[in-house]
């Protein structure tokens, strides 16, 4: 299923003991619909609280006894108005909506200035920035990197290799958006990324800093992580 979701209420993707989340929502859902059956849903990966999703996959094994259209109805008939599936496909039985997923892109949402409209839905700038340095900085994450020093510290995955297709920044007229795709996310990759690229583009850090983040070597300056409601998971790229 192809799910698209306001991510401010919630306590991220992934079922928790406490707080409502998005995975949980979708789980209750479908156990409403098929009650003896036991429900897990996959997801391509996890969403933090508060991040939001134009695109996110996921899989689940249930009995045919709804074909995919009447199953999409009957989730959003059933789920509150902040989470749509826009649709439901049947998948090979090898198909994982993580593991069969070649790639994933997100996209960053900085306004230029505050909006009650956008407040839940994008960060707001609060100094001047030189784009030019924003591009630098995304030119250098292209490729293969270890994102240690850009990922939540107590990340689970001991791997922190990420390979980014792409990193850019465009300049719209109410707003600064940032595009990366890669293989893979490390916990607040992309929340971290985008904290330090402003750090730059306001002119508290140098470039060289922050290659040097990226790159492991020594230097003063820190990661700085944006807001989460800025950012969403925007494509999911499977074969």
């Amino acid at each position: 299923m192809t799910i698209q979701y306001d991510g401010s209420g919630f306590h991220g993707w992934q079922v928790q003991a406490e707080g409502r989340t998005i995975q949980g929502d979708i789980e209750t859902a479908l156990s409403i619909i098929y009650p003896k059956e036991k429900i897990t849903l996959f997801g391509s990966g996890r969403t933090d609280a508060g991040v939001h999703a134009l695109s996110q996959v996921a899989h689940v094994e249930l009995p045919s006894r709804l074909s995919a259209p009447e199953l999409c109805q009957a989730l959003n008939g059933n789920l509150e108005r902040e989470i749509r599936i826009d649709s439901v496909e049947e998948a090979d039985n090898d198909f994982h909506a993580r593991f069969s997923a070649k790639a994933r892109e997100y996209e960053y949402h900085l306004v230029k200035k505050y909006s009650p409209i956008t407040r839940n839905h994008a960060a707001e700038l609060k100094w001047d920035i030189n784009i030019d340095l924003l591009n630098e900085c995304a030119e250098t994450l292209k490729g293969e990197h270890d994102f240690t020093f850009f990922c939540k510290s107590t990340a689970e995955v001991e791997n922190k290799t990420c390979h980014v297709h792409e990193a850019k920044w465009e300049n719209k007229e109410r707003k600064h958006v940032f595009t990366i795709r890669a293989n893979r996310f490390l916990q607040h990759m992309v929340r971290y990324i985008v904290g330090t690229t402003l750090e730059v583009a306001r002119g508290r850090y140098e470039v060289m800093d922050f290659k040097n983040i990226l790159n492991g070597n020594q230097t003063k300056a820190k990661v700085v992580r944006a807001p989460a409601k800025g950012l969403f998971l925007k494509k999911v790229y499977y074969d």
